[in-house]
């Protein structure tokens, strides 16, 4: 029996039908299973943690295969339907990621899209100067020396730092800093000269004119305060020292500005030689009177009040005392007895270390 056109399209479109239902059937158990797949948390690292660094302007794609291959997706495609489907519209940022325990393909995707980067709190300590500063952060890898080689001699370009000031040194604030991978020399040497700024005693500029000293005489001083004592309590002591020698008009004679001097000309071995007072360079105040040229070092906020804030005495003169202290005189008499005081506390613990070898 022969069948009608109308009578085939009845019996089509049942199995149409039916055809519709099971690719949709088959359509929604498969995202039912890759949604579950999404939800699942996963480990396909060794240790307790992975890290993975994502260079800015990576690809989605192979961002997603590199963490397939750190194990911290099963399959990179679960990633791409938690970044596409999940969460339309984010974008994965650059930065270094770490990731610890299991974690589903959506946390991992989140923590990306979040910028939620592995963070390091690296200090400054007091008294560094910058080139140690430098050397702190590109040691472990934040930054190159060249860049901030390249900032040091551009202090104009860098918020906090007074007008005039010949470089960074003196305004990279020590203390602790939290710094990323991504972040350029740039970035985290103005974290430092905004600390600087932020962290300065109230009304300093005016302190420092009522002492008779511009904004960068004064920041100049605190760095010869921080590398002159250690002890808090001296600190006013050594800065009325070198007030007292500038309304004189006394050559300063501080040895730190003289090790910076050798330092800057490449030529400090680790040992002050009486030979070398004299040399030649603007830093040196054996050779030039008055304050450097700019600060030596980078002082901490105890220094920095030292130095506008200065103590009621009339010391011209101080020498090490052999325990870390220091001897204050205002004669060149009485600082010659402390000097032959320290001499004799040299050559004694000299001889009491001859005698127990």
């Amino acid at each position: 029996m022969l069948r009608t056109p109308q009578d085939r399209k009845r019996h089509f479109y049942p199995i149409l039908v039916w055809a519709v239902v099971a690719v949709l059937v088959v359509a929604a158990a498969f995202a039912g299973l890759v949604f579950v797949a999404v939800k699942m948390p996963y480990k396909g690292y060794a240790g307790e943690s992975v890290v993975l660094n994502i260079a800015p302007r990576t690809p989605t794609v192979a961002i997603l295969t590199s963490l397939e291959s750190a194990g911290a997706l099963r399959d990179w495609r679960l990633g791409l339907v938690a970044l596409r489907f999940l969460h339309p519209g984010k974008t994965l940022k650059a930065g270094e990621y770490r990731f610890a325990g299991e974690r589903t393909p959506e946390q991992v995707i989140l923590s990306i899209v979040a910028g939620d980067v592995v963070t390091y709190r690296i200090t400054v300590p007091e008294g560094f100067t910058a080139d140690e500063v430098f050397a702190l952060f590109t040691s472990q890898g934040f930054g190159f020396p060249a860049d901030y080689q390249y900032l040091f001699q551009r202090p104009g370009e860098l918020e906090g730092v007074p007008p005039g000031a010949p470089s960074l040194e003196g305004f990279l604030f020590p203390e602790t800093y939290t710094v990323t991978r991504s972040m350029s020399a740039r970035e985290i040497v103005t974290s430092m000269t905004r600390a600087f700024a932020r962290r300065l005693p109230p009304k300093y500029e005016e302190l420092a004119r009522q002492k008779g000293l511009s904004f960068l005489a004064a920041v100049t001083l605190a760095s010869l305060v921080e590398k002159e004592t250690a002890i808090p309590e001296e600190r006013p002591l050594v800065s009325a020292v070198y007030h007292n020698r500038l309304r004189r008009g006394m050559h300063l004679q501080a040895d730190p500005t003289t090790i910076y001097a050798l330092k800057r000309l490449g030529e400090w071995r680790g040992a002050l030689a009486r030979s070398q007072l004299g040399v030649e360079e603007p830093y040196n105040t054996y050779a030039h009177p008055g304050l450097p040229p700019g600060p030596i070092c980078n002082p901490g906020l105890a220094s920095l009040e030292a130095a506008v804030l200065p103590a009621e005495a009339d010391y011209l003169f101080f020498v090490a005392a052999g325990d870390g202290s220091h001897l204050f005189s205002s004669s060149f008499d009485e600082h010659g007895r402390n000097v032959a005081r320290y001499l004799e506390s040299k050559r004694e613990k000299r001889e009491s270390v001859r005698v127990q070898r």
